[in-house]
């Protein structure tokens, strides 16, 4: 059963960019306190993951974007969960614009967590009845594939130490900061000239506090002026542990 949930959020200053448009982390934000609070409704609230040592780990953003929002405008944004059984579930998102335009087709793919043994475990068959399941999702046929490193690639590299505020109260690397540190990396002649479009990202394992991470950045010339910029997350130590990779595509402005 399709059981969609809505709610209207306000965008603050705090949350754009210079041009005043929402930023790529800032709309996470939203849509992770979006399945927060979802799930809230639903009875399974923050205290009581907590009570239960249960949690839910994104694996997987899917994020095409019309047009982002600017600063001071009521968006609404609506979820309901695409698949919901064994271990994980997926989520969907269409974000709207104070005009009742859609903005943003979102999909997701998130892993309900045992946290005091750090690894998968079973959903249960309350929780997905109160869930749902449905067939329709906001990208249709999502395998959340990402493009592969070509040979003539030319990486920016850069090292850097994992500090509190980057992470959550799972004591892990909160999934929005490495959309953060890829956006960083965005060379200022796309930054500045181009609009995003699109982003996929894929968590491979978890950060904490302390750790050195290396960031590695190419850039790919697509068809019609489109940009794709690809960034690797890995340990900073040389083991060569992958944590995560965030894939962002920019356009032309004059092609909006």
């Amino acid at each position: 059963m399709d059981k969609r949930y809505t709610e209207q959020q306000q965008i603050g200053y705090f949350e754009v960019d210079s041009n005043l448009f929402l930023t790529p982390s800032a709309l996470v934000f939203h849509l992770q306190d979006t399945a927060i609070r979802h799930s809230a409704s639903l009875g399974y609230t923050l205290d009581y993951m907590a009570e239960h040592h249960r949690g839910w780990a994104v694996v997987n953003w899917h994020i095409i974007i019309d047009h982002m929002p600017k600063c001071g405008e009521t968006i609404k944004i609506v979820t309901w969960s695409s698949k919901c059984r064994r271990m994980q579930a997926e989520r969907s998102y269409l974000l709207y614009d104070q005009y009742d335009n859609i903005a943003a087709h979102i999909a997701s793919r998130w892993i309900f967590m045992n946290l005091e043994e750090r690894k998968p475990t079973a959903i249960g068959s309350e929780m997905e009845q109160k869930y749902g399941n449905t067939e329709i999702t906001a990208i249709e046929n999502e395998k959340y594939k990402l493009p592969k490193l070509q040979k003539d690639d030319t990486i920016i590299e850069r090292t850097f130490i994992v500090t509190r505020r980057d992470t959550d109260n799972n004591g892990h690397t909160n999934n929005v900061k490495y959309i953060e540190w890829a956006i960083d990396d965005i060379p200022d002649d796309i930054y500045n000239t181009m609009t995003i479009s699109d982003i996929r990202v894929v968590y491979r394992k978890e950060c904490y506090k302390g750790d050195a991470v290396t960031s590695k950045c190419c850039v790919h010339s697509l068809e019609n002026g489109v940009k794709e910029v690809i960034s690797f997350f890995e340990d900073g130590t040389g083991e060569g542990t992958l944590f995560a990779e965030v894939v962002t595509q920019w356009k032309n402005n004059a092609a909006l």
